[in-house]
């Protein structure tokens, strides 16, 4: 009995290793039958495929596929067609601010190239002020010694012709004006002025009242501010840097961009 159970149980073990061969062997021809498929690509097939793939994404001529026979590594073709940027186009209100935006600036350009001209014909006034552009609009800076005494908010006579010049110029144009008073860091104690930031008040005040008194200038046109020590354009470590931070500042303010607050 006991050898009966031994060769039963052998021929099990070896029946179930047959077993075990015989899917291996299923396996294996069903891989080679699946590979062979694949490289039998039936042609009009896929360009059926194709033609299905573009009319379901509302392509055209993104996909073709190659007329020789293909191989395991082939793929269909990709034509990607060369797609033209579109023109920007600019809105009529667009073009209006463009074209207003170039005729300020050309009205700039022609303030500037004035005050300059005058200023060059004085020997005196030549190294009394800078005119240049910024972000807000078209800036004059009158140089603060030159204008002012040391302490003082009282505007030298002997520079009155050139900022009477400078108000009737901008008397002619419609833009609004802020005048914009700066000093060094200085410490300043008087009885009129207990610090910085009323005497560069006070200064832009007189170039504003000096503007309506000379040319009659619209006084909704125009604005003043002080900043003291605390808006400079150079270092007050240098003799150099306290004379340039020593300032007032004529801004003939942008109609695009009137209304951003001075910079260091």
């Amino acid at each position: 009995m006991v050898r009966k159970k031994k060769k039963c149980q052998e021929h099990s073990n070896s029946e179930r290793w047959m077993i075990s061969y015989g899917d291996f062997l299923t396996t294996l021809l069903s891989f080679f039958i699946v590979m062979f498929a694949i490289s039998k690509v039936n042609n009009v097939r896929l360009k059926e495929l194709a033609i299905s793939i573009q009319q379901a994404f509302g392509a055209n001529k993104f996909i073709t596929v190659s007329r020789s026979r293909p191989n395991i590594a082939s793929t269909p073709k990709l034509v990607v067609p060369k797609v033209s940027p579109s023109k920007f186009k600019v809105s009529k209100s667009n073009k209006k601010l463009i074209k207003e935006e170039r005729q300020e600036s050309a009205v700039f350009t022609g303030i500037e190239s004035k005050i300059k001209s005058f200023a060059a014909g004085n020997a005196l006034y030549k190294s009394s002020l800078r005119v240049y552009r910024s972000t807000r609009g078209l800036v004059i800076s009158l140089k603060g010694s030159s204008f002012f005494n040391s302490g003082s908010a009282r505007i030298i006579t002997k520079y009155h012709p050139l900022l009477k010049y400078i108000a009737s110029k901008l008397l002619k144009i419609n833009n609004n004006i802020s005048i914009e008073g700066y000093t060094d860091s200085t410490p300043i104690r008087t009885l009129k002025y207990p610090n910085n930031w009323m005497l560069s008040t006070a200064r832009a005040v007189n170039v504003l009242s000096f503007f309506i008194k000379s040319v009659n200038f619209p006084p909704p046109r125009l604005s003043a501010s002080g900043y003291g020590k605390y808006k400079p354009v150079a270092s007050n470590s240098t003799a150099a840097g306290r004379a340039l931070n020593r300032r007032v500042n004529i801004v003939v303010l942008s109609d695009f961009l009137n209304n951003e607050l001075p910079r260091s």
